[in-house]
């Protein structure tokens, strides 16, 4: 089974537009929520650029996932 650790190395350990903190922070709660069934909470207050970033990284974690999906189906 791919662990969440493994697909974040996957997504930036390649050349690629530098990220925030806050960005990755939401690639992994959305990864962890989808591997994990972990909770996700929105630990920014909406409004800011903080959360802005953070919801923009779950987009891509969700993303990530349902490439994941797709692959292992074919």
């Amino acid at each position: 089974m791919t662990t969440v650790d493994e697909l974040m190395t996957q997504a930036f350990s390649v050349p690629r537009d530098p990220r925030s903190t806050e960005y990755k922070a939401g690639v992994r709660a959305a990864l962890d929520y989808r591997l994990n069934g972990k909770k996700m909470l929105a630990p920014f207050r909406i409004g800011t650029t903080a959360a802005d970033a953070y919801f923009a990284g779950t987009d891509e974690g969700h993303r990530i996932w349902r490439n994941l999906s797709t692959q292992k189906q074919d």
